[in-house]
């Protein structure tokens, strides 16, 4: 390396490479649950630095860095220990911020970009700032010695932004940076403070509590963003969410802050201006990150309790196949839009309105998972059954629209660039593509990716939904982009609780005979359907 101030050691390019694989892999071993026995293989702490990477920060101090070039773009980094015996006051001083830029520096990078370059820009901020990955909480702090002897209770610490300025002891700490951490930039888009328009253009959106419908306060209308916010109930402690598509409902393990639980979380802490307290938020119905729609948040361990029992009873009459679909507490209903290839689908669609189909898939297979109609009867493990129940077909008007034209001012022409990339010539026809219909469903049973396997397996894959043969949905705003998938929860229904004192002088919530039910009339695709429409 050359420049003033930066230093490598003799072929240090070609150790980190293969340093960092062996750092990589250990020490997301140690994190999944499966630590490697380091000292059994007689890996000492420093032999996982050898041909590290090194810069020298000034006053002597070196910032060691080993895994850049993993596929999952992580590298770890410390202060070498040697700079404590020359220098030990001088090592006290320095920042988690300052370790942090010795690799989002673009000149760094540009230097190492044989180990650091990313194969192709698709965002902007393709390499956060330090203080962005702090707040996206992509930086955690480790203890070396605990990780290399394989101590289970050695946790890794995740960082936050006003960790940036804080000193810590390097003489034992390493630091993992996720420097090209996930980004779910749609959860930005919404003010998650404020109700969502929807509920005020929709006749049918809303939700009806206890058989009485509920009214939008008129201090949280949506402003310059649309709102996420259905109902809110702050002495039974849920809220219902009209959740965006494209973000997940937890965090992962490089972002802790554009997920649905941190931006609703961190919208209600603005909101009680109490930075001391963090208020409690949890998701306890799973949604796919790809999914849109109605989400239940719980915001007291009270209500997440009781909906954990009303979805374990739900379970148990799914599972005994009931036929008194009335009977299950928690119940949920999904729109979709469907790919049509062959204009005879429409009509075989149509008719399995009211039917369960039955599928079976293979739990272990990669995405996509393998979806078949009859059992295999030979196979090393079980094929778990999946049904689904279609509910509806069509619109009010036409039960399916026609994206097959090659006309650039003809309507078909139009939904098809709507729906998917406007760059693409002919987006539907390279997918073999003649029409989209949308459909309303219900799950018998829930399995992971079952919506989208099972219409797969049946032709019919939702638009958007790349790897089941959907296509790709851009989604262009403010120099970012995502895709989207068309698949939404539009109809969720629980039992109404009540607060009853118990046994140990604490109050708990019972189910009654009412009920919640929350709709959503429109889609982000509705737009497009009710344009297609109007020029029909």
């Amino acid at each position: 390396m050359t420049g003033t101030g930066s230093r490598c050691r003799s072929n240090s390019t070609a150790s980190a490479n293969g340093e960092c694989r062996n750092r990589s892999n250990s020490v997301a071993s140690s994190h999944g649950g499966g630590a490697r026995n380091r000292k059994k293989e007689g890996n000492p702490k420093e032999d996982l630095w050898n041909g590290a990477l090194e810069k020298e920060i000034g006053g002597n101090i070196i910032v060691q860095m080993c895994g850049l070039p993993s596929a999952n773009h992580t590298v770890y980094a410390r202060v070498n220990p040697s700079c404590a015996v020359s220098d030990p006051e001088a090592l006290k001083k320095v920042t988690l911020g300052k370790v942090i830029e010795v690799m989002v520096d673009e000149g760094w990078r540009h230097v190492a970009k044989d180990i650091l370059e990313k194969g192709k820009h698709i965002e902007p901020d393709s390499y956060p700032s330090a203080q962005e990955l702090l707040q996206l909480g992509a930086v955690w702090l480790l203890n070396e010695t605990q990780y290399t002897k394989g101590d289970g209770s050695a946790h890794a610490k995740r960082l936050h932004g006003s960790d940036e300025k804080d000193c810590p002891s390097w003489e034992d700490m390493t630091l993992r940076v996720h420097y090209m951490p996930d980004r779910f930039h749609n959860a930005n888009e919404v003010d998650w403070s404020r109700y969502c328009k929807s509920l005020l253009l929709d006749g049918g959106s809303g939700a009806i509590v206890g058989g009485v419908k509920a009214h939008v306060p008129m201090t949280k209308l949506p402003d310059k963003k649309d709102g996420v916010l259905v109902y809110v109930d702050d002495d039974l402690g849920f809220t219902v969410l009209n959740k965006p598509g494209g973000i997940p409902t937890h965090s992962t393990i490089s972002n802790h802050a554009e997920d649905v639980v941190s931006m609703y979380r961190a919208s209600l802490k603005e909101e009680r201006g109490d930075e001391a307290h963090t208020p409690h938020v949890s998701i306890p119905i799973r949604m796919e990150p790809e999914m849109y729609g109605l989400t239940l948040a719980s915001t007291k361990k009270e209500f997440c309790a009781y909906i954990t029992k009303q979805l374990a009873a739900s379970k148990e009459l799914h599972d005994e196949n009931s036929s008194n679909g009335n009977s299950i507490p928690v119940k949920k209903s999904y729109r979709v839009l469907v790919c049509i290839k062959n204009p005879d689908d429409i009509d075989r669609i149509e008719k399995m309105v009211g039917k369960t189909l039955e599928h079976y898939v293979d739990p272990v297979s990669p995405t996509p998972k393998k979806f078949v109609r009859n059992k295999p009867k030979s196979s090393n493990h079980d094929w778990q059954q999946c049904l689904m129940l279609i509910t509806s077909v069509g619109d009010t008007k036409f039960r399916a629209a026609c994206v097959s034209s090659k006309y650039t001012d003809s309507n078909d022409f139009t939904l098809a660039h709507r729906l998917w990339c406007p760059d693409m010539d002919h987006p539907a026809e390279d997918l073999g593509v003649s029409y989209v219909m949308q459909l309303e469903l219900e799950l018998l049973t829930a399995k992971p990716h079952q919506i989208r396997g099972q219409l797969a397996a049946l032709g019919c894959p939702i638009v958007g939904d790349t790897p089941y043969g959907g296509g790709t949905c851009e989604m262009r705003m403010h120099r970012h982009m995502w895709s989207r998938v068309a698949v939404q929860v539009c109809n969720l229904e629980f039992p109404l609780p009540q607060w009853e004192d118990g046994e140990d002088d604490k109050k708990h919530l019972v189910p009654t005979e009412k009920k919640c039910t929350f709709h959503l009339d429109t889609a982000w695709w509705t737009e497009y359907l009710l344009d297609y429409e109007r020029h029909v």
